[in-house]
């Protein structure tokens, strides 16, 4: 098996068991070049198998059936700091309010519903693949279309995706030419070779490293890049005079930020879950 970021050999790391109806065992493996890991049991996996653990995990969650806080702890706290950060960029120009936005694997829609209560306009779209809403600021399928989005954000979607099925290309694939990202997901600078690791999810399925984002970040014309710590949020710019909006006036911006024209590698110690 090859890595889809970089081409690298991928050879075996470790191994995990799960108690999920689709999902017993499940083999992770590693670039040799990257660092990135991916499980290559739910890469390998057949399309309708997986579709039906997304749709079983997902609806547990959404229901309260698993603990959420336990996953992610600080997610409501983070979500929150976000929406804000969010208001605080359309306030100082760095985001337009009459941009073409999306929420991309938005589950039940906490973070727009936020920033949309703030701004008191549906001024950030939804989309869900696996779970089903009625509601009318979630777009179909056929709305979501390639090079039509100003702005997308993406909030604990990147290690979901299946790399060897275009999954990442897609949704990076939405921004046009000016596209500005906003992506929460953990990136480190080395995943932990351990079993027991708390991002080890049954639908977690694609661990990122600094290297391997950093080469995603380069295949696809981003020129800026920003992070901010307490949203724990990328940015990532494809045209200039956004980028330099941002540089010009992050003081202005709650939160503490790093600034690059590279992809911004900030996390360089072991995630586990005392790093907040």
């Amino acid at each position: 098996m090859n890595c889809f970021v970089c081409g690298g050999e991928m050879h075996p790391f470790f191994e995990k068991n799960f108690s999920m109806a689709k999902l017993q065992k499940c083999e992770y493996v590693r670039c040799e070049n990257c660092g990135l890991v991916v499980a290559k049991t739910l890469y390998e996996m057949p399309h309708d198998n997986w579709i039906m653990l997304n749709y079983e995990c997902h609806d547990k969650f959404f229901k309260g059936e698993l603990d959420d806080m336990k996953i992610d702890p600080k997610a409501r706290q983070r979500i929150e700091y976000q929406s804000e950060l969010f208001e605080d960029m359309i306030n100082h120009g760095i985001f337009k309010i009459n941009w073409r936005t999306l929420d991309y694997g938005a589950g039940n829609g906490l973070l727009s519903d936020k920033i949309n209560e703030k701004l008191q306009r549906n001024w950030l779209k939804k989309f869900e693949a696996y779970v089903t809403s009625e509601g009318k600021d979630y777009l179909s399928p056929e709305e979501v279309l390639p090079a039509s989005f100003d702005f997308v954000v993406t909030t604990a979607v990147f290690e979901h995706l299946l790399g060897n099925k275009g999954d990442v290309e897609k949704i990076i694939d939405l921004l046009n030419s000016n596209g500005v990202m906003a992506l929460h997901t953990l990136i480190c600078e080395e995943v932990p070779q351990d079993p027991n690791w708390f991002y080890l999810l049954p639908i977690h399925c694609t661990f990122w490293t600094n290297k391997a984002m950093s080469i995603i970040y380069e295949k696809n014309n981003f020129i800026g890049c920003a992070y901010n710590r307490e949203a724990q949020m990328w940015l990532m710019f494809r045209r200039a005079e956004d980028f330099l909006r941002l540089e010009s006036c992050q003081k202005k911006l709650r939160g503490n930020w790093t600034l690059s024209e590279k992809f911004v590698d900030y996390w360089k110690t072991k995630p586990y879950r005392n790093i907040s």
